[in-house]
Formats: C-alpha cells, sequence, structure tokens
C-alpha cells in the first residue's frame, strides 16, 4: 500500500542496525505499525512480535501479516457458498489450487459486483473520482461476500484479515489517488483504469504467540509488559491519517451495522479518530516521553528523520533522558515520499530526506 513513512524499502538498514548493536529475535512491540512491513520483517526473523497502531486498517495488516499463521480453508467456505462451488472449476487452475489465492482470485473477478457504501460514495458517478464505477463495484462486493462468509463462520480470523488486507491493497492499487486521499484526481490515472484485483501474502507460520492491539502506542507498552525490543516509528509531521486514509479505515471497518457518515468533498467520515499529539512539536514531545516512561522494553530503536516535526536537539534530548547509556545514531539517505508536484502553494524542501534510526537501552 502506498503509505506515508513505510519502511518497507528501509528493512534491510533496520536490519543491518539490529545486528551492528546486538540485539538477538526475542519479543518486540512494533509501537506505530502502519502497513506492519517491520512486524512482518521482524516475524519472519523469529522474532515474537506486538504490534500496535490506532487505525483500523492497521490492524488488519497487523492480523494479516504478523499475527496470521495459517490459510483458509477452501473447502469450508465453498461448502457454505453456493456460487462459489458453481464457479471453482474455473477459477483453481487460474490460482493453481492455493486455498488463499483461489479466493483472492474469486472475490477479484468471480464475485457478483454490487452498488454498495464505496459506490455510493467514492465512485465517479458519486462525484468524488476515487473509484471508476466498475472498480467501485467490485470493492463492494469483494467486501460484502467475505462480511457473509465471516458471519456464517465460513472463514477463520486468520483467513478474514489476510483477506481483508488484499482487499484495502487491491483497492489503493487502483484508487484515483497521488497516495493519499485526502485529495482524489481530477482526470482519470493510468493506474485507476486498471482492475481491481486483490494482492494477498501467504501467512507467516512461524514465531507462535504474536499479537495485534488497536490502541495507543503508550497503553499497549504498559499492557505487554517486558519485551528485549521497542520500536518506535512515529508521525513525522503534522498530517493527520485520520484524514489521509479515510477509505482504507472505511473498507477496513465495514458498513454492515451503522453507516459511516460523511461530509464534504472528500467524504471525510464525521466521527473518526481524534488528532494525534505525535503530530505537532509540543504533543509529540510528551507523547514520546509518556511512551518510553510507559515501555517494559530492554533496548529501543526510534526511526526519524531530518524533516521530523521535533527538532533533532531536542528528539536528542528525550532520548538522553531516558538511555542508560550513549545514544547511537545511524544514518541512511533515502527518496523522499512526495504526494504531489512541486507548486507554486508548495515546494518540497528536497527531494531527499536523512533516514534516523536512534538506539537506546533503558
Amino acid at each position: 500500500m502506498r503509505y506515508i513513512g513505510n519502511k518497507t524499502k528501509l528493512l534491510g538498514f533496520l536490519s543491518d542496525v539490529l545486528s551492528k548493536v546486538g540485539i538477538a529475535p526475542g519479543r518486540a512491540h512494533d509501537a506505530f505499525a502502519g502497513t506492519a512491513s517491520v512486524g512482518r520483517s521482524l516475524k519472519s526473523a523469529g522474532w515474537r512480535v506486538e504490534s500496535s497502531d490506532v487505525m483500523t486498517y492497521s490492524y488488519v495488516f497487523q492480523r494479516a501479516y504478523v499475527v496470521a499463521r495459517h490459510g483458509p480453508n477452501l473447502r469450508r467456505v465453498a461448502a457454505g457458498d453456493a456460487e462459489l462451488r458453481r464457479v471453482l472449476p474455473r477459477v483453481l487452475p487460474r490460482a493453481q489450487g492455493d486455498g488463499l489465492a483461489v479466493l483472492a482470485e474469486y472475490l477479484s473477478s468471480w464475485v457478483e459486483p454490487e452498488h454498495g457504501f464505496i459506490s455510493q460514495h467514492f465512485s465517479a458517478t458519486s462525484g468524488r473520482m476515487y473509484f471508476t464505477d466498475e472498480n467501485a463495484r467490485r470493492i463492494d462486493g469483494a467486501r460484502h461476500a467475505l462480511h457473509r462468509w465471516r458471519e456464517a463462520e465460513l472463514v477463520s480470523d486468520d483467513a478474514y484479515y489476510l483477506l481483508l488486507a488484499g482487499i484495502i491493497e487491491g483497492a489503493d492499487r487502483v484508487a484515483n489517488t497521488a497516495g493519499i486521499y485526502a485529495a482524489y484526481i481530477k482526470e482519470w490515472q493510468p493506474n485507476a483504469t486498471k482492475s481491481f484485483q486483490l494482492r494477498v501474502e501467504p501467512p507467516i507460520s512461524r514465531a507462535a504467540g504474536s499479537r495485534a492491539h488497536r490502541d495507543d502506542a503508550a497503553v499497549v507498552a504498559r499492557r505487554v509488559g517486558r519485551v528485549d525490543l521497542l520500536y518506535v516509528d512515529p508521525p513525522y509531521n503534522a498530517r493527520q491519517y485520520s484524514g489521509y486514509y479515510h477509505i482504507p479505515e472505511i473498507i477496513a471497518t465495514g458498513w454492515f451495522g451503522t453507516l459511516p457518515v460523511l461530509r464534504g468533498k472528500t467524504g471525510l467520515p464525521v466521527h473518526r479518530q481524534p488528532p494525534s499529539a505525535w503530530c505537532n512539536r509540543a504533543g509529540a514531545a510528551r507523547a514520546l516521553d509518556e511512551l518510553l516512561e510507559a515501555t517494559g522494553a530492554k533496548h529501543v530503536l526510534v526511526s526519524y528523520n531530518t524533516e521530523g516535526i521535533l527538532p533533532a536537539e531536542e528528539f536528542f534530548d528525550i532520548l538522553g533522558r531516558h538511555s542508560v547509556g550513549r545514544v547511537q545514531q545511524f544514518v541512511r539517505p533515502y527518496k523522499r515520499y512526495r504526494a504531489d508536484q512541486d507548486s507554486e502553494r508548495r515546494r518540497y524542501r528536497a527531494d531527499g530526506v536523512d533516514e534516523l534510526v536512534y538506539y537506546l537501552q533503558l
């Protein structure tokens, strides 16, 4: 998923830092999970991960990429879904018989498209050009089918979250945006005219016992207690993720009970996550201090960059107050995320930033 702060391209850098400071796999708390790429990497390396974030879409990714250990039981789903049984002989060869891939292919291309919540509010017909009409109906159909399967207990929790993550990621690939949902593009971008397709990742069966939490980082830190590693990757600037990714949040939460109430040109939900303290200078300083006070971690890695909302001196001072020894800094040049081009109203300072990782012991 296109995501501000995504660490997928920096996983090798983080792995190198862990090796340099000599931290062996144990129990870790990934406190700002986002798309769960770091948690998944840690789990792959043998860590038992406590993963957390306040956003529901992140919780879905955590359950799919960090917690899940088993794919779906295809026979069970087919036994309870007559339409899936009818088309299964044609779907199986396309997915080479793998149960997760079969269900992903079915939800992508074979389930009946619907005029549902996404079509009504985020399609070309609705006036909000986030998705073509066809893709919006396919997203609705896939999301509703998965909901029915879960209600009928045809899919396990692992399978449900693996497929739901695939729907969110598939929708993002055809979203008519520059990478965030704070605005849609007024003309159809090439990616938006492609067909909606789930992209699912197989579960990681090793490192049993990993868990996901949808809550504040400091609250979760107190809850999980003693861990070997705390990884902190907070927001770096004033962008509020609840407003930048409201459509993935709606897809993750669903609309099968109480319908979300929307407002404005972009369809922001009236009720959404309150503004994050991490997105202003004073709040970020207090929140970082509180998290380091709350954690039971032995080792701490903190990601930040040279354009962070906290000045380097203040950031380093907070870390130093909690560290039992010298705070180490590791630097990696990184091509910045750009959601748009330079304009008269806004100019990026540079095409690249320095990604910083701080290491301290508590």
